[in-house]
């Protein structure tokens, strides 16, 4: 999702609310005792106007306050009010783009550039007849500038149908070809709450999500606080507007070429339904064009890849497998890989063709293993195989061949070469090890290729990862690794939000990390403030590297000590011999546009 996201969302809100025809100007409300008295106000303060509701409107379920505002002054806050409360009943989303304002009022351009504002309240919180209030506060100014009454009779006895919006596929004015998956994502919303979602081609239901995080072939219940900012006045500790997001991937190589519709359709708990939105897409599927789709998971980006000293081998004993290569006499000792995971599915994928064929492991461009030729099983533990087990894609891509066993995992060492001042690559194959020298320690890129039995093929993953080689075998020093698991990348967060994790090292542990926003570290977590060392059996049964579950990390992050925008997580590990690894870095929205009612 793009920064913008957010904003562009909240600006189809008030169609998703169906404003009325007509927008109205409101006058100042002079009784109001938050009103500051400018008298030029209208030449030099803001101009406001509210789209809806209407005058004299009914309302009911969950109330749409919407509108624009121009002000040549920049504006800090807009909030709504109710009769004669001096306090806000909520704060509305700002910034919202509004191309048609700007043009019809160029003069404002160098004041305010995105005019929209929206935000809401519910009717069952309000019975009766009431009067809305809008509140500006500019940036220099003592207090809010009112605007209102706008009179509104509050019905609590109907139950309001969901309403809410699809963002994909889009409604720009241009047909969306589907090519393999058709992504549909979206948000919903009720009064009460949100029973099931269909997802419907052409008249038939082709997917289903049940209730949040509920059996189903589509997702309902994903982060949106973009939507909880617009309408947070929602009861219970965990508002349902922060989790009202939906996503469904449909195959769409089970229809014919061609012009298609798709609906969104909502159903909350008292049984009412409503369509949140209807789009034309073109299919157009050519099975030899349809490439491989996916992604690499795990490590994160920019994180440090293990890389041990060159061992010689002993002429008499050979190299067992695996071990690291040389020259001339010595003891031959195992690798420490490195672990790459991830998933992949091909969109053409049918039980008699298309299928994955392979995944290929690329450093740099280079190959360094093959999924078909270089797959092996030590006990339990697969290491360079495709087709293991992924329940979670299996939910997400119902009706996709293989999304069930659609996972993957490399395992390959990097060694310094003593002799030639290179790396070696080390894998382990069926026949023992396999060994490439080339490149040299810095910063490299790793990638996959991926590749269908139609001999169609696709990249994907490409992150950037560290080299440096631990060269003495006395005093070992191989890099630490771990891994954020919150956070996701991309994920929007606000409030006080948890940052969790795990980082280990080979050479005696970790003794600390440290949490770092935007490159200013903001927190050193260790076993004496409790922020590092706790148990994670999950991460010892995942990752065999692992020999000790006291690895975790964790840290509440307040969000509303930084700009409502993108920034990076970056995580260092230090070991017992005081050095500091990059264990990988995280790209998160952080969103403070929430309600100001406790």
């Amino acid at each position: 999702m793009s920064k913008k996201a957010p904003w562009i969302v909240a600006l189809l809100v008030g169609a998703a609310l169906a404003a009325p025809a007509s927008a109205q100007m409101v006058r100042r409300e002079q009784r109001n005792p938050l009103v500051v008295d400018r008298g030029d106000a209208y030449v030099n303060g803001p101009i406001l106007v509210v789209d809806g509701p209407q005058p004299g409107q009914t309302v009911i379920g969950v109330v749409g306050v919407s509108g624009w505002v121009l002000d040549m002054n920049s504006i800090d806050k807009i909030e709504l009010f109710i009769d004669g409360n001096n306090l806000p009943v909520n704060r509305a989303v700002m910034n919202i783009p509004r191309p048609d304002i700007v043009a019809a009022f160029p003069a404002f351009a160098g004041g305010t550039t995105n005019p929209g504002w929206i935000t809401s309240f519910l009717a069952r919180d309000y019975p009766g007849a009431h009067n809305l209030f809008i509140g500006v506060t500019e940036s220099s100014g003592a207090g809010p500038i009112m605007f209102g009454p706008i009179p509104v009779n509050v019905d609590t006895t109907i139950n309001q149908a969901p309403f809410g919006h699809v963002d994909l596929p889009a409604n720009d004015g241009w047909t969306q070809s589907a090519s393999g998956p058709l992504i549909v994502l979206g948000w919903a919303l009720d009064d009460s709450d949100i029973d099931h979602i269909d997802f419907i081609v052409d008249g038939g239901i082709v997917a289903t999500a049940v209730g949040r995080g509920g059996v189903g072939n589509a997702m309902f219940g994903g982060l949106r606080p973009d939507i909880y900012a617009a309408f947070p006045e929602f009861p219970g500790p965990n508002p349902t507007s922060l989790y009202s997001g939906f996503v469904a991937n449909i195959d769409s190589t089970r229809l014919i070429d061609g012009m298609h519709t798709v609906t969104v359709r909502a159903y909350d708990n008292q049984g009412a339904g409503a369509d949140i939105g209807t789009r034309i897409f073109q299919v157009e599927n050519i099975g030899a064009e349809l490439g491989p789709f996916g992604a690499m998971e795990y490590p994160m980006d920019e994180a440090t890849m293990i890389c041990g000293p060159g061992v010689t081998i002993g002429t008499g004993g050979g190299c067992p497998s695996p071990c690291v290569p040389g020259g001339g006499g010595g003891t031959p000792i195992g690798f420490f890989p490195n672990i790459v995971t991830g998933w992949a599915l091909d969109t053409g994928a049918r039980q008699d063709q298309g299928q994955v064929s392979y995944v290929e492991l690329l450093l740099d461009g280079a190959l360094v293993a093959n999924t078909q030729s270089n797959c092996v099983v030590a006990g339990s533990v697969f290491s360079n195989c495709y087709g293991l087990n992924r329940p979670d894609i299996a939910r997400d891509y119902q009706g996709f061949v293989n999304a069930d066993n659609s996972g993957f995992k490399f395992a390959f060492g990097l060694a310094h070469d003593p002799f030639l001042e290179m790396l070696d690559v080390i894998i382990p194959t069926p026949f023992g090890p396999s060994i490439s020298t080339f490149t040299v320690p810095g910063k490299h890129t790793l990638s996959l290729r991926v590749g269908d039995e139609e001999e169609t093929i696709s990249e994907f993953g490409d992150i950037s990862v560290d080299v440096t080689c631990d060269t003495t075998v006395a005093v070992p020093d191989k890099a630490s690794f771990g891994n954020v698991d919150s956070p996701t990348e991309g994920q929007f967060i606000n409030g006080t939000f948890t940052v969790v994790g795990w980082a280990f090292d080979f050479d005696g542990g970790v003794t600390s990390v440290d949490l770092a926003v935007d490159g200013v570290v903001l927190a050193n977590l260790n076993p004496v403030n409790g922020m590092y060392g706790l148990r994670r059996d999950d991460v010892v049964a995942s990752d065999n590297r692992v020999t000790t579950p006291y690895v975790g990390f964790v840290y509440p992050l307040d969000t509303t000590k930084l700009g409502d925008s993108e920034h990076d997580l970056t995580i260092y590990a230090y070991d017992h011999a005081g050095n500091r690894t990059l264990i990988g870095r995280r790209q998160f929205v952080d969103f403070n546009n929430t309600t100001i009612k406790q």
